[in-house]
């Protein structure tokens, strides 16, 4: 089975792969408390959002060689943007239970997570293999999770290494195994699709009107800049929980 159709059928690749420039590592893990600051501050905004930042050691790792040739394979093009990107120490409270990013869930993107520092392979993702075809969240208990399929752990993962999923497969991290564990979360895109927005609170689902920030080498005449449209049912969700915020 290649590369692309075991992603297409499984909705990860199992097997984390090796960077082809760990030389960028001190300097990713130096950008950490940028993104602790950015959460902090939107934590003390009263929201529920995830902080994407683009720096020049984020910039220099999205070009990194293994994960393009990665990336162009499931995307089946080279022309690329890369947005999202994040860096998180340990597991966020809301990825320990079983879960879709509504982003993917609703824009098709490939989710590349590096290991920076403390990664082990006990600290990878755990995923529900061919739930991405499902389109949908999973159900809140265990046991409806587990109905659907056995949870596999993505193998060989550590510092310099990354791995790759659709983050609409049902997913889950490793709380007990990722306490000092620092991870970069890059989310990559077709450049001919429109832009992903910012999500502004993944809660209330709120979005702003510009696009997440975003990072590409594809010249700007063939670069798609719309902001990809909301479904009407999400910009509902919006529109309701802010009235019932005032």
């Amino acid at each position: 089975m290649t590369a692309i159709d075991e992603y297409r059928e499984r909705g990860f690749l199992a097997q984390a792969r090796p960077l082809d420039d760990r030389s960028v590592l001190p300097a990713l893990l130096a950008d950490e408390p940028l993104f602790a600051e950015a959460l902090s501050a939107t934590q003390a905004e009263g929201r529920h959002a995830v902080p994407y930042l683009l720096t020049d050691a984020i910039r220099r790792v999205a070009r990194d060689a293994s994960i393009l040739d990665t990336v162009k394979a499931i995307l089946g093009t080279r022309d690329w943007v890369m947005w999202g990107a994040n860096i998180r120490r340990a597991t966020p409270n809301q990825a320990q239970v079983w879960h879709v990013d509504l982003e993917s869930l609703l824009w098709p993107t490939v989710t590349v997570a590096v290991g920076l520092e403390g990664c082990t392979p006990q600290s990878a993702t755990w995923c529900i293999p061919g739930t991405h075809r499902l389109r949908k969240a999973p159900p809140l208990t265990e046991a409806g999770v587990l109905a659907q399929g056995r949870p596999e752990q993505i193998a060989g993962f550590g510092d310099g290494n990354f791995y790759v999923f659709d983050a609409r497969v049902w997913h889950q991290g490793d709380p007990a195994n990722s306490r000092e564990r620092v991870v970069l979360f890059t989310h990559y895109q077709r450049a001919a699709d429109p832009r992903i927005p910012l999500m502004l609170d993944y809660v209330g689902q709120t979005w702003a009107s510009e696009a997440s920030p975003y990072f590409t080498t594809v010249a700007a005449d063939q670069l798609c800049t719309d902001r990809a449209r909301l479904p009407f049912r999400h910009r509902l969700n919006g529109l309701m929980n802010w009235v019932r915020g005032r």
